[in-house]
């Protein structure tokens, strides 16, 4: 390469020059040069160093993935809050249940007596002088006769010698008997309520799933035992009992504070 003259202004260029000396665009200007590894480096799909859940490609966005552990924590919060709001909820919904269920069978009940009324112009129950409770004969009569032919009900049957048995539509049941006639000369008819007819055994009232209603053949109506009997504190007293055989009184309870479940009432949970 000839060495560049001493001064191309003389010769009448007025362009910019080289590092080596000469014009820019000249045909002996020396050509660029590139360094090869610019030229064929490209970053890999990917490394090691990034991490299994980290993979890079090529002219595309990165995505980003959760790991075991981040997945554990949140499974671990997220069992933390069922166990601690699953149970309120499962007992809300108990308790609004079995008031829905308790108010529905006393309105019921109420409404098939005043219709019977209305049709026979009275009620009349033989429940004076009766020597012993073995009157399933009897009531079964009476229950039809009276009562469960205003009512829409699955089923209905005399059960054994001493009671009569009725399963509603919504699933819960009741059975009855009349006692025997006591001090006052007059026998007693009393009604178990059981929210699921699958768990109905005559007799029964915990409090929980079976609860006690008579009926009252001077007012002619059907009421929980010892209704407007007691105040509210009075009936939580003897309805809060260990005894199962001893809570007379829960669905007057209930019934009293406005067919609603007190929030202090332990059997239903």
């Amino acid at each position: 390469m000839p060495p560049p003259p001493k001064d191309w202004q003389t010769l009448g260029f007025r362009g910019k020059f080289n590092i080596n000396g000469y014009p820019e665009g000249k045909s002996n200007s020396p050509k660029r040069t590139y360094c090869p590894y610019v030229l064929s480096s490209k970053k890999s799909a990917f490394t090691l160093a990034e991490g299994a859940t980290r993979v890079a490609r090529p002219n595309s966005q990165r995505h980003t993935a959760f790991t075991l552990a981040e997945v554990l924590i949140t499974l671990g919060i997220i069992g933390v809050v069922a166990a601690l709001t699953i149970p309120t909820i499962v007992t809300k919904y108990r308790r609004q249940s079995a008031e829905n269920k308790l108010k529905k069978f006393y309105s019921v009940m109420n409404q098939a007596v005043q219709m019977s009324i209305a049709e026979h112009g009275d009620i009349t129950l033989n429940n004076q002088n009766i020597e012993s409770s073995n009157n399933s004969d009897y009531i079964t009569m009476w229950y039809k006769e009276y009562i469960t032919k205003y009512i829409k009900t699955l089923k209905s049957e005399k059960v054994g010698i001493d009671y009569y048995s009725a399963v509603f539509a919504d699933g819960s049941a009741f059975n009855s008997y009349m006692s025997a006639t006591g001090p006052t000369g007059e026998s007693n008819l009393y009604i178990f309520y059981c929210l699921n007819y699958n768990i109905c055994p005559p007799g029964h009232y915990d409090g929980k799933d079976h609860f006690l209603f008579i009926y009252n053949p001077t007012k002619k109506m059907v009421t929980p035992v010892y209704s407007g009997a007691d105040d509210i504190n009075t009936l939580k007293d003897r309805c809060y009992n260990s005894s199962e055989n001893s809570r007379f009184h829960c669905a007057a309870l209930i019934e009293a504070n406005g067919w609603k479940i007190p929030d202090d009432y332990p059997y239903i949970k």
